[in-house]
């Protein structure tokens, strides 16, 4: 089964730019973290909530391949 997340389109921008899942570790966490960044530099503008859930999801994300980089940590 797939997840499925609703991302506005003032958000799609962000998205573009995602790697894809074949990418190396270390480029989809780079990225990962500058995707968290640029959400929680949104909080505080008309999509916050958008924003903040989205923030979560990469947060997430950026857990798990900070795991699978770091096995023993």
């Amino acid at each position: 089964m797939v997840d499925r997340l609703f991302v506005p389109a003032v958000f799609a921008g962000v998205l573009a730019t995602m790697p894809p899942v074949t990418a190396m570790p270390e480029d989809r966490a780079h990225w990962l973290d500058t995707a968290y960044r640029t959400m929680r530099a949104e909080f505080s503008g008309p999509h916050g909530l958008e924003a903040m859930r989205l923030a979560r999801v990469f947060r997430a994300a950026l857990a798990d391949v900070t795991a699978e980089l770091n096995p023993a940590a």
